[in-house]
Order: C-alpha cells, then structure tokens, then sequence
C-alpha cells in the first residue's frame, strides 16, 4: 500500500457542456443496456491505488475524514450518453459534497492520453473533479461496471452499495423520457446518508459498453 495514496476525491464546479442529440445516440455504434448481474461484485479493493491525472495517488475505495460515500462515474470521451450526463454528474458532485460524499470521474478509454483527458473534461465542464484513466480497467475489473455512464457507491471496507444508472431518463436503448421519474443514485446516496439500506442496489444502465481487455 502506497503511504502517500489518499482517498479523497474532489469536486468538478458546474459549466456549460456540449449539447447532445438523441440522433447521436441512436447512430453510435457501441451503445447497450448493463444487467445487474454481469460482472458483479459486492465489494471492491479498498487498498486498491491508482494515479489521477496529474499524478497523484488516491485510493479512491477509501473513506477518510468522516466522508460517508465514494462515488465513481464511469465515462468515455465518445459516448453521446455519458456526455448527456455531464451536467448532471456535475450537479450530483456539488450537491453532495457539504454532505460528505466524494466523487471522482473514471475514464475508460485504453487509447486515451492524459492529455486527450484534461482537454475532455474542459469541454464538458468537469475539470475540477478529480479523474483517473482507466487503461487497463483495473478500477473496471474493481466494481464490475460494464457500460458507460454507469455510477458505483462505494462505502466502508470497500462494499459497494450501488452499481448502475444514474436515473431512468434512458427507459431504454435509443429512447429518453420527457422527464425522470426515478433519480436511482440520488436515492441511493440519500440512503446512506440516512444509515438505511439501499433498497435497490443494481439497476441497469444504458450506454456504451466497455469493451473487456483481459
């Protein structure tokens, strides 16, 4: 275990983010629907270290300083339904850190350089969050996500408490609702924060699939 790891993420300030149509959705080529079963994990490593983009190690399954909750949202650069949710996440890392919950963007992208990282999340207005490049989808492998967006709620000694959407505005693949009905993370979190139980750990998340590098 590095000495010099912490495991406290910070938080991205709202901004302006690129508009994306539900077309682009439709057409990209490797959008699909996660199942609560695939690749499920009930805890991760919380030991587990890795470097943010500026170097930095974190252990980002590890709660310090009172903080209740450790959320991983995992994105690509390419998929139109991770970046429809910039905002959002944005919104839900703000909301929620006077309350003690982290957050952190996880970048799965096996071709993506830290460059082509700080310049993504300067455009979709995530650059004060704290990131990690998942090359080698260690932190993947960790929680068992499958597609992207897809949310991971980590609490103590590493137990993940819930794995998939953010919300149900994709009903399905290629079809949004006119308004969210269920905001599934949010109801997760405020779960926690009460000392509850979640009452529905795993949901589904629609977007682009993570392509497995064994």
């Amino acid at each position: 275990m590095n000495p010099n790891a912490t495991g406290l993420c910070s938080l991205g300030l709202p901004a302006t983010a690129a508009g994306w149509m539900l077309l682009m959705v439709l057409s990209h080529p490797l959008v699909s629907v996660g199942a609560p079963g695939a690749g499920d994990k009930v805890r991760a490593d919380f030991s587990l270290a890795v470097k943010d983009g500026a170097g930095r190690m974190y252990r980002p399954f590890q709660l310090e300083d009172g903080v209740r909750a450790s959320i991983l949202f995992f994105v690509t650069s390419d998929c139109p339904v991770a970046n429809k949710y910039a905002r959002e996440i944005q919104r839900i890392a703000k909301e929620y850190k006077p309350r003690k919950i982290k957050s952190c963007l996880v970048y799965v992208d096996p071709d993506m350089t830290t460059g082509d990282m700080a310049g993504h999340m300067k455009d979709f207005g995530h650059d004060g969050l704290t990131s990690f490049l998942d090359k080698r989808h260690r932190l993947v492998k960790a929680v068992g996500a499958t597609v992207t967006p897809e949310a991971a709620e980590v609490v103590g000694d590493g137990k993940i408490a819930y794995r998939g959407r953010i919300d149900n505005f994709y009903e399905k693949l290629g079809v949004g609702r006119r308004q969210v009905t269920r905001r599934d993370l949010r109801d997760a979190l405020e779960a926690i924060l009460k000392g509850q139980q979640v009452t529905v750990p795993r949901t589904k998340a629609v977007g682009c699939f993570i392509a497995d590098l064994n």
